[in-house]
């Protein structure tokens, strides 16, 4: 009996919701300007701001898919690295939340080809730190880029299914 309600309800949500959106022109542009107004105050809060870029540390400890996915949900991507003084800034985010260096995940990853690096976010590839002998793809399966690791908070390449925290990047157009 409960499952019937509940899929009768589901139902006529499903049927409000897509009448809804069927609706009238006139009320959708006012809601849609709404919630991205909402989103854009949600949006500095608790973000670092670096020239038209937005960085934030999540202390959840993910893997590297879920850690991306997270980012995703909040329209933005593991953080991709420019330069050296981006790099620092990223460690400094780290820092004010966590005050401490934790190894923490970054957008990189070679999964799609081997020794061919890219940052999710599309950010061109032609900055790295890489920690010396790395990265080594250890057993052909480190696919996944972490920073802050060993004594020189360089770069790794690391399995993609250990889990750490992990820093956002969001980019104002």
């Amino acid at each position: 009996m409960k499952l019937v309600t509940v899929s009768a309800l589901l139902c006529a949500m499903i049927t409000l919701i897509v009448a809804a959106e069927e609706g009238g022109t006139e009320a959708k542009p006012s809601e849609e300007h709404l919630v991205e107004k909402r989103w854009y105050w949600y949006k500095y809060r608790g973000w670092y701001k670096y020239g038209n870029r937005y960085y934030r540390y999540f202390p959840y400890r993910l893997d590297w898919v879920h850690a991306q996915r997270h980012c995703q949900s909040m329209h933005a991507n593991l953080a991709s690295v420019r330069n050296l003084r981006e790099y620092r800034v990223i460690q400094r985010v780290i820092y004010r939340a966590t005050h401490s260096y934790p190894i923490t995940w970054l957008g990189g990853s070679d999964a799609q080809k081997e020794h061919h690096w890219f940052w999710i976010d599309g950010t061109p590839f032609s900055f790295t730190y890489w920690c010396r002998g790395e990265p080594n793809n250890a057993r052909h399966s480190e696919h996944c880029m972490h920073m802050n690791s060993s004594r020189h908070k360089c770069m790794n390449d690391i399995y993609c299914h250990y889990r750490y925290p992990y820093v956002c990047v969001w980019k104002r157009r």
